[in-house]
This record gives structure tokens, C-alpha cells and sequence, in this order.
């Protein structure tokens, strides 16, 4: 099309209602009324507006394409080699320090290698003392129901019930760290979604809530099964 219709007039000449748009797309049913109505997002969103915008057209029919505007190359051309001496003098301080941490690294493998199986033993040992099969990864997501969203947070909870204690394993994929410790009634783990993480838990009928990006989930059983390798960010799936 040559001409582009608004988000609003697009969706009504397709039929949706504003909740049926928003429950197609997963998305919030007020960031898309702040779209059709062309007004600001809140400011943790403001980067992802175009993103909606293309998102929500496609899915009704229609394309945006986006002129991109190319500025005339500055005649200065001492501000140039500036710019590039600059660059390269930052790239060679990158390089120096980025093998300098390679040889540390490399010098403390053995110690890294030998904490997570120490850590692994111990959540291992908890979970054999209440004699518990695991669950896989499939079946585990099939046990949780989304409930309503808190917030818009990015990141994932883990709530204990009253009275009850979890012991848990984290491990931080893109660190390459491994934390262990147990959640009880005045400790809940909470992860910056900014990272992978596979998490182990002793029992997940101990489980009171879980809350990932905002939007609360809940286990639909009471069946007590250990939790191996879970990879944190597959609940993406289920938003």
C-alpha cells in the first residue's frame, strides 16, 4: 500500500477488538491503546515502539517501510583521523586487557572446574534425602498456569510457600558462575533476565509462586518432583 492507516484503523477494518489484538500478539492491551492513540510509552518501552508498530501491522496486513536518511560526509578531514586514532588506541587497550583477562582465566580453570562439582554434590545430597524423581523440563512448563500480571519487571522470582524451604542450584550461563543456596518464608531468589540461567530445585511442590517478566505463575498439582537443568528462559513460551 502506498499509504499507511492507523494502528486503530487497521484493526477495527480487520475485525479485533483491542483485547483480541492483544491477546494474539502477547502483548499488553494498554501499550497497544497508547499506539493507536500515538501517545508516549513508559520509558521502559520507549525503545521498543517501532518494534510494536511493525509487530502489530504485519500481523493485520499491512507493512512499514522505513526511510533511512543519510547525512552529506564532513569535508574536516582532521576531525576524521581523530576519530579514528581514537578507535584504534581504544581497540589496542581492549585487546591488551582482554588477554590479560584470557591469562587469568586461564590460570584459575582448574578452581572453577572444582567449586561447581562440590556445589553440584550438595544439591545432589539434599534432593537424594527426600528420595524425589525429577521432572523433565516439558512437564514441568505443563504444570504452570499464568495468572495476572504485577508488573512489567525483567526479571525472574521465585517464591517459596509459608513455612516450606527450597534449596536451589543457579547456574549463570554467560558467567560461567554457579550459586547454591535455600529460599524459606523471609528469602526468595530473584535473576536479572539480562542473563541465561539453568536452575535446580529439591522440591518444586514447595513452590508458591513463581513470577517471570511481570506476569505471575502458579504449579497446578501438588506431585513433588526435583527440577534439573530447567532453562529459565524457555518460560518465554509461555507469555
Amino acid at each position: 500500500m502506498s499509504e499507511i492507516i492507523s494502528i486503530k484503523e487497521a484493526r477495527l477494518k480487520k475485525g479485533l477488538s483491542l483485547e483480541e489484538l492483544a491477546f494474539a500478539l502477547k502483548l499488553d492491551k494498554e501499550i497497544i491503546r497508547l499506539l493507536e492513540e500515538d501517545l508516549q510509552l513508559p520509558e521502559k518501552f520507549k525503545a521498543y515502539r517501532s518494534t510494536y508498530k511493525k509487530t502489530i501491522y504485519r500481523y493485520l496486513g499491512y507493512k512499514i517501510n522505513y526511510e533511512t536518511k543519510i547525512n552529506q560526509i564532513p569535508t574536516d578531514y582532521s576531525k576524521i583521523f581523530i576519530v579514528y586514532f581514537l578507535i584504534i588506541l581504544v581497540l589496542i587497550i581492549v585487546i591488551f586487557f582482554s588477554y590479560n583477562i584470557y591469562q587469568r582465566f586461564n590460570q584459575i580453570e582448574i578452581i572453577k572446574i572444582v567449586e561447581p562439582d562440590k556445589i553440584q554434590k550438595s544439591v545432589h545430597d539434599i534432593i537424594s534425602e527426600v528420595n524425589l524423581e525429577f521432572i523433565s523440563n516439558e512437564n514441568f512448563k505443563t504444570l504452570l498456569i499464568a495468572f495476572e500480571r504485577e508488573n512489567y519487571s525483567q526479571t525472574f522470582e521465585l517464591y517459596p510457600k509459608k513455612g516450606k524451604s527450597l534449596f536451589y542450584k543457579i547456574q549463570n550461563l554467560d558467567k560461567q558462575n554457579i550459586e547454591f543456596g535455600e529460599l524459606n518464608g523471609t528469602k526468595f531468589l530473584s535473576l536479572n533476565l539480562e542473563n541465561d540461567y539453568l536452575l535446580d530445585l529439591s522440591d518444586i511442590n514447595n513452590i508458591d509462586k513463581i513470577v517471570y517478566k511481570g506476569v505471575k505463575f502458579k504449579i497446578k498439582n501438588d506431585d513433588q518432583f526435583a527440577l534439573k537443568n530447567f532453562e529459565i528462559l524457555e518460560m518465554e513460551l509461555l507469555l
